[in-house]
């Protein structure tokens, strides 16, 4: 974890040699650990918003069982959201793998879907550091964002240093816009 945070380039550079076990197993590791911390959080008052949270996943489940789950299975819906999370974490990991390796390519960049999974679960590390707790999940977020959109594909993709920045910014305009706009993010 601390390779990926002090030299994320060094650390992207290193997992060219991973297969799709390692990055699955650190995805899951950072994963677990949200979804055990953000029903505690939910629990303690604290709901998960795009200002709480840095998982989409933590958002749809944590209105999932406020919506639906809580008032019929009370405190035991906070164990189900902690299911919901690993589970919804997963599915969009993989239509996320899907969605970068489509964008990369167009970008020009030259890699296998293998390197957007790589990208796509090694970039996640940043969340585990409050990505559950209210406005520090938005710099976790953030540098997840980073790592994803900018480190990953500069370095696994071989993408120009200028259209990695594009995307960057095209992602986070287009996000802060749907935010402040609608309050939602990515359609949530």
């Amino acid at each position: 974890m601390i390779p990926l945070l002090k030299n994320p380039s060094g650390f992207f550079e290193s997992a060219r040699l991973d297969g799709w076990k390692p990055p699955f197993k650190f995805f899951l590791q950072i994963t677990v650990f949200l979804s055990i911390a953000t029903p505690i959080v939910n629990y303690l008052g604290v709901e998960s918003t795009d200002f709480s949270s840095s998982y989409q996943a933590q958002i749809i489940a944590y209105r999932l069982i406020r919506n639906s789950l809580l008032d019929q299975y009370g405190l035991y819906a906070y164990f189900i959201e902690a299911l919901l999370i690993l589970g919804f974490a997963c599915i969009i990991l993989v239509f996320g793998t899907g969605f970068l390796h489509v964008i990369y390519k167009f970008m020009g960049g030259k890699g296998s879907t293998l390197n957007a999974w790589k990208a796509m679960c090694y970039g996640v590390g940043p969340c585990v550091l409050g990505g559950f707790l209210p406005y520090l999940s938005l710099f976790a977020g953030f540098y997840s964002l980073l790592l994803q959109l900018y480190v990953g594909p500069k370095v696994l993709y071989a993408v120009q240093e200028s259209r990695a920045i594009f995307l960057l910014a095209l992602i986070i305009a287009l996000t802060f816009i749907e935010m402040f706009v609608l309050g939602t993010t990515v359609g949530f």
